[in-house]
């Protein structure tokens, strides 16, 4: 028992490590690619979470499928549906527990075609088809194959480095996390900011200039804070502003410290985080904007 466990928990590793393999040959050919055809710089892309050559979630679809569709292996066609249900399942509940424990939405499918509440859909499905057919008929007899020739004691040392390793890797990937989460909620918190003066000053402009400037100084004299202090306010969410755009973008501004390596990577890692809080710059922005040019007319 205990050595079937060892073989699942060093499987899970393996697994990962193949993940990420695949996916950030992949996905760097695909760079390659378009670097081609511009100016950029061909990179490698370091895919995944982790700062480490792992995917946890290939290593958590790996032991899926040997538990649960290993032993529908002389039904290939079951090994392709059953594939496609365990795996998706396996992403969206992945998908889930990420976005509740970093508060973050870390893959958003939801310009793909048939997707369900974008944590999953059709195409990576069919990703998932594949995988899962390679894996049952390819992968899992040659990890079978390949772990009889390693000695027990062999097993344990691999599995003790491997370990040692995923851990300061998972410390290191939650202070970068960490990062994210401080910058995604202090766009949330300026946008709130931004956009209570926006809609304080507009429900009383009505197209009125001397109703709005009204609002305008009602809004300073109270929301603000005081007068006097109204000025270094609004510098400060300027401030603010420009340091924001600046680290979603992975550079450096003047009045903030620089975006570390591993919030750049996470973001660059993980577009759909990156163009939320974008996006969010972009409504601050405009919203700070039409404050200003309100009374600049």
């Amino acid at each position: 028992m205990i050595e079937k466990i060892l073989n699942y928990v060093l499987m899970f590793f393996l697994l990962s490590i193949v993940g990420w393999t695949v996916e950030s040959t992949y996905r760097s050919l695909g760079e390659t690619y378009r670097a081609r055809k511009t100016t950029k710089e061909k990179k490698i892309i370091n895919s995944g979470f982790l700062y480490g050559p792992m995917c946890p979630i290939y290593g958590t679809g790996g032991l899926v499928f040997s538990i649960l569709l290993v032993p529908f292996k002389k039904y290939w066609w079951a090994v392709v549906l059953l594939g496609m249900v365990f795996a998706d399942i396996v992403e969206y509940v992945t998908s889930v527990l990420m976005e509740k424990l970093f508060h973050t939405r870390w893959w958003d499918y939801s310009d793909e075609f048939l997707n369900l509440h974008g944590r999953i859909c059709f195409k990576h499905t069919v990703y998932w088809a594949i995988f899962s057919t390679v894996y049952v008929y390819f992968l899992a007899p040659l990890y079978d194959y390949l772990i009889s020739f390693l000695p027990q004691d062999v097993r344990y040392i691999m599995l003790a480095v491997i370990f040692t390793v995923f851990l300061l890797d998972l410390f290191l990937t939650v202070r970068a996390v960490a990062d994210v989460q401080r910058i995604v909620a202090r766009v949330d918190a300026l946008r709130t900011n931004v956009s209570l003066a926006s809609e304080y000053v507009r429900a009383g402009a009505a197209g009125i200039r001397s109703s709005a400037l009204a609002k305008y100084d009602e809004f300073r004299d109270t929301v603000a804070g005081a007068p006097d202090r109204f000025e270094e306010w609004r510098a400060d969410i300027s401030s603010q502003i420009r340091s924001a755009r600046a680290q979603i973008g992975g550079e450096t501004a003047p009045d903030a410290p620089a975006p570390s390596r591993g919030l750049q990577r996470l973001l660059k890692n993980y577009p759909a985080v990156r163009e939320r809080a974008a996006k969010a710059v972009k409504d601050i922005e405009d919203k700070w904007d039409e404050i200003k040019n309100k009374f600049q007319q």
